[in-house]
């Protein structure tokens, strides 16, 4: 399979929308909750940030699809818009079932041109990654019954296929334009996860359109408080490779984030016993 080639083009918009699972998040098989899971559910301080931020993402992914000229890939960017929007219905259902004390943010849509998407997608990226292995640690543990995880798993294998999607149109993109190169690609993915980074840090600073509550190790439930960083990106990269493994082999896999991880745990594991627990604080919901 040669990036850039119509065949390139036609898998990894076909792999896409033939992997689009037809739900309504309202119909779902949503768990009662009682007692100490309500109460963590509950305690979740990320609720509002994460249904306005799949709803902007909604918003902004539908608006730029109606931009692309190629019919087949403006249907597949209008699937994820769809999917984003979907996103913000399932965290406000799961908001309004289990009686979660989230307001509504208002978040301002930025432009919906190619840059903002380019930096959306990097961005989904880097928050995919860090979400599949917070979603692994709080599986393993059993925080929450195995019935409410497997709704979430939506989510989670609706992420995989967006970042899957998004690195093979960037590719594809980038070959078109003759600059494919590794060392050319490396530095513009480098730069706009940087990119994500930065923006992201606007939303949340001071002056930006949001401000997320702030939560410490004291504040985390005891059975996530002594969570490490060589086992969160252990389990980052594990679940990334349990989803990764049910693409089409041919299709481009997000590197950076991976290649990250792994750099960060040989130098994790390299540190003396008492350096290497310290406590990692829980990624940002995406």
């Amino acid at each position: 399979m040669v990036v850039g080639s119509p065949e390139h083009r036609e898998l990894f918009c076909r792999a896409f929308v033939e992997t689009h699972r037809a739900f309504e998040p309202e119909k779902l098989p949503w768990p009662t909750l009682e007692g100490r899971e309500l109460a963590r559910l509950r305690g979740f301080p990320l609720w509002s940030y994460a249904r306005s931020i799949e709803e902007r993402a909604g918003r902004m992914v539908t608006a730029f699809a109606r931009t692309i000229g190629d019919p087949v890939i403006r249907d597949a960017i209008a699937l994820q818009g769809y999917e984003e929007t979907r996103h913000g219905r399932l965290i406000d259902h799961a908001i309004e079932r289990y009686g979660v004390n989230a307001a509504r943010l208002a978040l301002d849509d930025g432009p919906a041109d190619r840059e903002s998407f380019l930096i959306f997608g990097f961005g989904e990226c880097s928050d995919s990654f860090l979400g599949f292995g917070a979603f692994a640690i709080v599986r393993q543990k059993k925080f929450f019954p195995e019935a409410l995880m497997e709704i979430f798993e939506h989510l989670l294998w609706e992420e995989a296929r967006h970042i899957v999607f998004f690195m093979n149109w960037w590719r594809y993109e980038r070959a078109l334009a003759g600059e494919d190169g590794f060392f050319a690609r490396t530095a513009s993915a480098l730069s706009y996860h940087y990119k994500a980074i930065g923006g992201a840090a606007d939303r949340v600073g001071s002056g930006g359109d949001v401000t997320l509550p702030k939560f410490s190790r004291e504040s985390l439930d005891p059975a996530l408080r002594d969570v490490s960083p060589i086992e969160l990106l252990e389990a980052a990269l594990a679940e990334s490779r349990r989803l990764m493994d049910r693409f089409d082999p041919r299709l481009v896999r997000p590197t950076v984030m991976p290649l990250t991880a792994t750099l960060l745990l040989a130098a994790l594991r390299a540190l003396p016993p008492r350096q290497r627990t310290v406590p990692a604080a829980l990624p940002r919901a995406s």
